[in-house]
């Protein structure tokens, strides 16, 4: 049964356009939610309606595991997903982050595209959007681990989507989820006087300015162990929209140097050929310089 046979009353699926010239939505969305089918909340028609992204990414979570060979199934007063490898389970908290509220300063401002000059993108505003979500899972683990739905010996990974905010959140480099995880900030060229690039790297950014927060919030979350119950941060700019829908190619798995508990680096095979296909990104380790 498809989506739409199973959620006919949804105000979202109904207002799917039928046909587009370049992509063709409900055959993508029948798509996804073939493998999200029966590991839908109870609620999700309702959901789906008021927060489309969240549910959205949900699908895309269960593609990349199922796609993976491994059977997710639905935590019954947890996390969204829960898979099994090599005798542990491996529990994954989704969240798509949004861009906050409009009248709220430190929000992600809307990006006008069809402009004659091209506008600025709010990295630090998509960074502490990305940072509040972090703390907020990470909470949540907290609680679990407290109420025994999780135990120390599990692996925990927070899934984060910023498809809610647009196209401005992927492609910038180093990625915004890294400048959320390990303090990094812009890149940086030395010249000489004569032109000649003697240096280069990645500026460390260990805090962000937070309107309200004179300190300004800490943007190393990986580098701390306080977070250590955090195995893992599965990231994507993907969105349900984009004209090049490509799953695989827009995540990244960022692995915690210091948690409690390691995920196996080949939990996603699809990833890591993906990773080691593009070049670029993993000298992003040998271009920083990350202090502890």
């Amino acid at each position: 049964m498809n989506i739409f046979e199973k959620y006919p009353k949804s105000k979202y699926l109904n207002g799917l356009p039928i046909r587009s010239d370049l992509i063709f939505f409900r055959e993508r969305i029948i798509n996804l939610f073939g493998f999200l089918d029966g590991l839908e909340d109870p609620h999700f028609e309702q959901q789906l309606d008021q927060d489309p992204h969240a549910q959205l990414w949900e699908m895309m979570l269960a593609k990349i595991l199922k796609s993976e060979g491994y059977k997710p199934t639905r935590a019954k007063a947890g996390p969204d997903f829960v898979v099994e490898k090599d005798g542990k389970r491996i529990f994954i908290e989704a969240i798509c982050v949004g861009p906050g509220e409009e009248d709220n300063p430190n929000s992600v401002p809307q990006i006008v595209c069809e402009v004659p000059i091209a506008p600025c993108v709010p990295v630090e505003q998509i960074v502490l959007r990305i940072c509040s979500a972090l703390r907020d899972k990470k909470l949540k683990y907290d609680n679990y681990l407290k109420k025994g739905i999780v135990s120390e010996s599990d692996i925990c990974i927070i899934a984060v989507s910023t498809s809610k905010i647009g196209h401005a959140s992927s492609g910038l480099y180093p990625p915004v989820i890294m400048r959320a995880t390990h303090g990094l900030g812009n890149q940086y060229v030395v010249f000489t006087h004569g032109e000649e690039a003697v240096e280069e790297g990645i500026e460390q950014c260990k805090s962000i300015l937070k309107v309200g927060v004179p300190d300004g919030i800490d943007t190393t979350f990986f580098l701390s162990g306080a977070n250590n119950l955090i195995s893992a941060i599965l990231y994507s700019g993907c969105s349900f929209f984009s004209l090049g829908f490509d799953l695989f190619g827009q995540s990244k798995l960022i692995h915690n140097p210091k948690a409690h508990v390691s995920l196996n680096p080949g939990f996603l095979k699809q990833y890591r050929r993906n990773f080691d296909r593009r070049r670029g990104y993993p000298s992003i380790f040998q271009l920083v310089k990350v202090e502890g």
